[in-house]
């Protein structure tokens, strides 16, 4: 479900007075939200006025004369109270409707990505030279989800498990160092990610020779 962002304890006066501005030409003749509200929210007409006299009451303490800026902060959180109750009411009468919400004048809250229990296979793997003599560097994209990398290198044919080994188990896939290879041997790579619940799928397969 969509939601609305309620909370604008951080946003600066004058982005929030603008914010509220727009809040304000949202919700005049929205007929998602059609007059009079329940009572136990903020009228259109109270919202109306309590953002005016916090815009004016913004300007007035330009001179930041402790007066006015104290006048100016209580308006502003006699406004953000209101915002947030409105809000709430806005919430359950859209029913979560993106382009309902969207028309409110509101920002929406970023929805949040579910991570996949099982990641998928690493892509773009790349085998390079190493940091010396019987090195390798082995780097792939990370598979969103993944929370340990295995890479394993083969000698032979492919197809026979027991030919694969494993050359290294670590967080990242970035740049995965594998050693204690031979020089002029044609070897087999391929990477995979662990998540919460288990392993994904091997990447796809490079050969490379080590220097």
């Amino acid at each position: 479900m969509v939601k609305l962002v309620l909370d604008y304890s951080n946003v600066r006066d004058a982005n929030f007075a603008c914010k509220t501005l727009g809040m304000v030409h949202g919700l005049t003749g929205n007929g998602h939200f059609p007059l009079p509200w329940p009572a136990e929210f903020p009228s259109l007409a109270a919202f109306t006025a309590k953002q005016k006299a916090f815009a004016d009451g913004l300007a007035a303490a330009a001179d930041r004369d402790k007066g006015k800026v104290a006048t100016k902060n209580t308006l502003r959180t006699e406004l953000q109270a209101m915002v947030r109750e409105l809000g709430r009411y806005l919430q359950v009468k859209s029913g979560g409707d993106r382009t309902i919400l969207e028309s409110t004048g509101y920002d929406l809250a970023k929805s949040r990505v579910a991570t996949p229990p099982i990641p998928d296979a690493p892509q773009n793997l790349k085998v390079g030279p190493g940091k010396e003599t019987g090195w390798v560097l082995v780097r792939a994209t990370r598979s969103r989800g993944a929370r340990m990398f295995e890479v394993e290198y083969c000698v032979g044919d492919r197809s026979v498990p027991a030919n694969w080994k494993i050359g290294a188990q670590t967080g990242t896939c970035r740049k995965v160092e594998i050693g204690g290879l031979e020089r002029g041997k044609d070897y087999a790579f391929r990477m995979r990610a662990f998540g919460r619940e288990g392993h994904g799928p091997w990447s796809n397969v490079v050969v490379y020779m080590p220097n």
